[in-house]
């Protein structure tokens, strides 16, 4: 009989093993969680200062608008996140314009909007659109406090959208 238990136990070793490998394989093929890096080929911007920063200041969720100072969409889109956002500051929303920060700045002023962050490219505009995964502006990337992109939204959002990602600019929610 101790032949026996020890064969059951030793099938049963056996088939744990298996499993382990399993999980482990089907964990290494799975496709991990993009992080901005992947989305944006770049970590470091050029603040109002023309400093070299990090792109994500503070492990907060952030909201990334990547635009241009010649883009209707973009204008369309900074008027309704003022409008939406009534005078509230928004510390969790990064402006990436393409020309630099600083065209950014009247940008937002004229809008009303407060408390973003305004940043450029380190390089050139050429260069930052060379490594996005999307075309054009704008675009919108959600990013959690680890770093991981949540959502992408290349595009205009429409104003019911913008609500959500609005919310998690003010830092009243952490994901659209």
């Amino acid at each position: 009989m101790s032949r026996r238990v020890s064969r059951s136990t030793l099938a049963l070793v056996a088939v744990a093993l298996a499993c382990t490998g399993l999980v482990a394989q089907r964990a290494l093929s799975e496709p991990r969680a993009p992080q901005v890096k992947d989305q944006l080929g770049v970590t470091q911007v050029r603040d109002l200062r023309g400093r070299v920063v990090p792109l994500l200041a503070d492990k907060t969720p952030t909201i990334i608008m990547i635009n241009s100072r010649t883009c209707p969409w973009c204008k369309k889109s900074l008027r309704d996140i003022g409008q939406i956002a009534a005078g509230q500051p928004l510390p969790r929303l990064t402006v990436l314009t393409l020309e630099g920060a600083p065209f950014g700045k009247p940008m937002l002023e004229s809008e009303g909007i407060a408390g973003a962050r305004l940043v450029g490219p380190v390089g050139s505009a050429a260069d930052l659109k060379a490594s996005l995964r999307q075309v054009g502006t704008p675009v919108f990337i959600a990013v959690d406090d680890t770093g991981r992109v949540l959502a992408t939204v290349p595009g205009y959002l429409i104003y019911d959208e913008m609500k959500r990602w609005v919310a998690v600019m003010s830092g009243a929610a952490n994901s659209p």
